[in-house]
This record gives C-alpha cells, sequence and structure tokens, in this order.
C-alpha cells in the first residue's frame, strides 16, 4: 500500500500518515473483496446509487494536462510543417524529427548542415561576395 511507503511525496499519502501515527488505534488493512464487508458493502451500494441517480458534475482537468496536450499539439504542428515545408530539406534529411529537447550540436556543426554560415556559397548568395568558389 502507498501509504505505508515512508518515501512517498504526495502531499495526501502525507497527511493520512501524519493522521495514522497520531492515532496508534487505527489500522489500515488490504481487503481482497468487499464482500462480507459491511462498510464495504455500503461504499459500493452508494457508488451505485451515485453513477445511476446523481447529477453528473465535470471536473477541470489540472493545469499540468493542459500544459502537455498544448506542448504536444505545438509539436505535432511543427513536424507537420517540417515534412511538408518547402525549404529546409537537406537539413530534414539530416534532422528529420522535430523536438524541443537540444539537439546537442556545437554551432559550427550547424552552420555548416544548414548551409548558413561563412561560406562562400552563402556570402555570394547575399551578394556579399563577388563569387561562390573558395580561393
Amino acid at each position: 500500500m502507498v501509504i505505508l511507503n515512508p518515501k512517498s511525496h504526495h502531499s495526501m499519502v502525507r497527511e493520512i500518515q501524519t493522521l495514522l501515527l497520531s492515532h496508534k488505534h487505527i489500522h489500515l488493512r488490504w481487503l481482497k473483496a468487499h464482500v462480507g464487508y459491511l462498510g464495504n458493502e455500503c461504499a459500493d451500494q452508494l457508488a451505485k446509487e451515485a453513477i445511476t441517480k446523481g447529477d453528473p458534475f465535470l471536473l477541470p482537468k489540472p493545469l499540468s494536462y493542459l500544459k502537455s496536450e498544448i506542448k504536444s499539439a505545438a509539436l505535432s504542428i511543427s513536424q507537420d510543417n517540417w515534412d511538408n515545408g518547402e525549404t529546409g530539406r537537406s537539413t530534414h534529411d539530416i534532422v528529420p524529427r522535430v523536438s524541443n529537447k537540444p539537439v546537442g550540436w556545437y554551432r559550427e556543426e550547424i552552420m555548416f548542415v544548414t548551409g548558413h554560415g561563412p561560406f562562400p556559397s552563402y556570402l555570394h548568395r547575399f551578394n556579399l561576395r563577388t563569387h561562390d568558389n573558395c580561393s
């Protein structure tokens, strides 16, 4: 049982652990089934009534879930744009997957792979050099 785990950091678990330590007469144990235990049968009956007779209500999703969904959607859109774009195809061949994690490349490696750097062909394209060959 998670309640018995002293390493748990969940606030509700920690609160229950504190209550159990201060109330030594309370004992928790795991039951294989609820049949034959009055308290569990009552809880089961109330749960069934809540499903059939209770008013439904929506619980708001936690902010962490929404953030995760937004990040996932943004990555999916970025991947689709990257896969179907018209530019950067040679770079796409080397780095086909979009990620929000660093690639671990050095600046010089990125310039070489993308062709964006102090290369004659790149400088010539922007009229910063008269020819595109190496001297």
